[in-house]
Formats: structure tokens, sequence, C-alpha cells
């Protein structure tokens, strides 16, 4: 709402609209923040956040942790909604094991020609 944009404005915080309505457009988020020197970003969220980034093709890097406990449930994917129209490919960049944890770190593979 813009009574809301104008107070986060008046309180010293830069907004930046990167959708139309409520929602947010994750390549349209991208590009403003790169505009402004941005290009390393962490985003933290839940499956939907993660599907809307893949849908878009904006994520690079995944870091995913293994837990060592069994459970069972009606669990999602990790990434829910649309996909790409393609699965992308992602190589491991690294590894790390704790008590049995293990805490990787994969890139978006790069075609030659990019």
């Amino acid at each position: 709402p813009a009574d809301r944009i104008a107070a986060a404005r008046a309180a010293g915080a830069e907004v930046l609209v990167a959708g139309d309505g409520a929602g947010v457009e994750p390549e349209r988020a991208v590009r403003a923040l790169a505009e402004r020197g941005l290009t390393r970003l962490l985003t933290e969220g839940g499956p939907r956040l993660l599907g809307q980034l893949v849908a878009a093709q904006v994520l690079d890097e995944l870091c995913l942790t293994v837990s060592p406990l069994l459970t069972a449930g009606g669990a999602q994917r990790i990434a829910g909604g649309p996909g790409p129209a393609l699965p992308e490919r992602f190589e491991l960049a690294s590894l790390l094991e704790e008590d049995g944890f293990l805490f990787t770190r994969y890139r978006r593979t790069r075609h030659s020609a990019e």
C-alpha cells in the first residue's frame, strides 16, 4: 500500500517496486538490485519463494543441508510451483560434514557459450 511505502521512505528506507500488485517478480527484483551494485544476494524462504526463483531462472547457487534424521509426512519438494521448461543442471561446489549432517553448496552449471 502507498501509505506503507511512504512511511518506509520517510524512515530512510529505499523502496524498490519489482512487481505488479502484491507479488514480486524475481527477475525484476534481481535486476533492480543489480542496478544498485548489489549482485550477491542471499535469499531465505520456503518452497514457494525458491520455486519462484527457479522458475525465473535467477538462482545461481543452492545451499542445502541434509539431516541424518528420518521422518515421514506430506512434505512437498524443496521448490514449489511452476518450474522452468527444462531442468537446469547444478554442480557440487562444496560438501562439509559434521555429526552426520551434510552441508552442500551447488552452483548452476555454466555452458561454454556463456
